[in-house]
C-alpha cells in the first residue's frame, strides 16, 4: 500500500482493560507511513487511564460525552470525522461499533466492528444486532468468537476477521518484584500468593474464588488470594469476604495499571471467569511464567491447548478448582513445570508481531475492497 491512509477509532472507553490495551499497543506500534490514526472516545472526563499514553503518542484524540439523545452524539462523531476524511472507521469496542457503523453508512466510509466476547458474538441485544446491521467487517480476537458470531450473522456478505490479543514478556527480577508489592499492599512474603485479574462483573465469578478459599483454608494455611480490579461486583465481593470471614486469606486490591507487569511476583494464576473473547488476564499470566487453574472452556483452550500448558477444569466444577489450586500450593516444582510450558507456547503464539501485521492485514483489506481492489 503505497497511500497513506487516515483511520478512526472509536473507543467506549479507555480505562484499564485487556481491550484498551490491546488498542494502545496498536496505535504505539502500527505502521505510521501507511496510516494516520485519530481516536474517538466515549468516555471523557473520567480520567481515563490509556487517554495520555494515546495523546503522548502524537495521536489526536477527540472526547465525544453521553447524550440522552443517542443521534446528537452521533452528529458530533460525525462533525469530527467528516473533515478528517478517513478511509476507514473501526468500533474498538461492541459498543461503539453501533456509532462507527452509522457514522460510516452516513459518510459513506467502510466501517469495522469490535466484537470482543463470545457472548456479546452471539446476544441478541439492541446493540449488537445495531452493529451487525451497520458494519462491514467485524474484528474478534478469538476463533471462538468468531464462529459464535458467525452462527449469529448466518449468510452475510460480511468479513469476519479473527486478530488473537498480543502479549508482551516483562524481564523483571522475580525477588525483587514480589519484595516491592508486597511492601505497597502489606502481603505476607512466605505465602503462597494465588492471583486473578479482571473487572469485576458477574460473569468473571470471582465469588467461585472466594468460596474455593473457604474451602482451602481448612487444609492449607500458608495461601493468600490477590483478586486485582475493579467494577459493579467489588462492593458484593467484599461482604462475601466479611461473611465467610476470610479476610485473612484475601486482598481485593481494586485497579492496578499494567498488572500484568506485577504478574511474576505471584504463584498461581486462578481464572474463574465463565464469558470471555481471549482473555488478556490469562496470557499475561502464561506470559509471566504462572502455572494457571481455570475451566475446560473454549476461550481457555483456545491458548493453552495442551494439559501440560495448564489445569483447566469442567466449568463449576468447585471441588475440582479447589483440588487443583491445592495440589499447585503443595508443590512448587509442579508449578514452574506449567509455568513454564504455558510460556513457552504463549510467548510463541501470541506475540506483538504477529498481532500488529494482522490488524494491518484487516484495513489494508477492507480499505482495497472499498476501492474495488481485490
Amino acid at each position: 500500500m503505497d497511500e497513506k491512509y487516515k483511520v478512526a477509532i472509536i473507543a467506549g472507553q479507555l480505562v484499564v482493560g485487556g481491550a484498551e490495551r490491546q488498542l494502545y499497543l496498536w496505535l504505539a506500534n502500527m505502521d505510521r507511513e501507511r496510516f494516520d490514526p485519530l481516536v474517538i472516545t466515549l468516555h471523557p472526563f473520567h480520567n481515563d487511564y490509556w487517554e495520555k499514553p494515546i495523546e503522548a503518542l502524537g495521536i489526536p484524540l477527540f472526547r465525544v460525552a453521553e447524550n440522552r439523545a443517542k443521534w446528537k452524539r452521533l452528529a458530533e462523531i460525525i462533525k469530527i470525522l467528516r473533515p478528517f476524511h478517513p478511509a476507514i472507521i473501526h468500533g474498538w469496542h461492541s459498543f461503539s461499533s453501533v456509532y462507527a457503523g452509522f457514522a460510516g453508512r452516513i459518510l459513506g466510509i467502510p466501517c469495522i466492528g469490535g466484537i470482543r466476547s463470545q457472548y456479546l458474538a452471539s446476544n441478541k441485544g439492541l446493540a449488537v444486532t445495531l452493529v451487525k446491521n451497520s458494519c462491514n467487517a467485524f474484528v474478534v480476537n478469538s476463533h471462538t468468537a468468531a464462529i459464535a458470531y458467525q452462527m449469529a450473522l448466518g449468510k452475510t456478505s460480511q468479513t469476519i476477521f479473527t486478530v488473537p490479543n498480543a502479549v508482551l514478556d516483562h524481564p523483571t527480577d522475580r525477588e525483587n518484584l514480589r519484595e516491592q508489592f508486597s511492601l505497597a499492599y502489606k502481603l505476607p512474603m512466605d505465602f503462597v500468593w494465588i492471583c486473578s485479574v479482571g473487572r469485576m462483573d458477574p460473569l468473571k465469578r470471582f465469588d467461585v474464588l472466594l468460596n474455593m478459599v473457604d474451602r482451602l483454608r481448612e487444609e492449607e494455611a500458608k495461601f493468600h488470594v490477590i483478586i486485582i480490579g475493579d467494577g459493579p461486583e467489588k462492593v458484593k465481593m467484599q461482604h462475601l469476604v466479611n461473611s465467610l470471614k476470610i479476610d485473612d486469606h484475601v486482598s481485593l486490591l481494586g485497579e492496578i495499571p499494567n498488572a500484568g507487569y506485577w504478574m511474576k511476583a505471584m504463584d498461581i494464576f486462578c481464572f474463574p471467569s465463565l464469558s470471555e473473547g481471549l482473555p488478556n488476564a490469562v496470557m499475561e499470566a502464561a506470559a509471566a511464567g504462572l502455572p494457571i487453574v481455570a475451566w475446560k472452556l473454549p476461550f481457555n483452550e483456545e491458548l493453552l491447548p495442551d494439559k501440560r500448558q495448564a489445569v483447566l477444569v469442567e466449568p463449576e466444577n468447585m471441588e475440582g478448582m479447589t483440588s487443583a489450586v491445592s495440589r499447585l500450593i503443595k508443590s512448587p516444582d509442579l508449578r514452574t513445570q506449567l509455568g513454564s510450558s504455558a510460556q513457552t507456547h504463549i510467548l510463541e503464539h501470541f506475540g506483538l508481531e504477529r498481532y500488529i501485521q494482522n490488524l494491518t492485514m484487516v484495513y489494508e483489506s477492507v480499505i482495497k475492497r472499498n476501492e474495488g481492489i481485490e
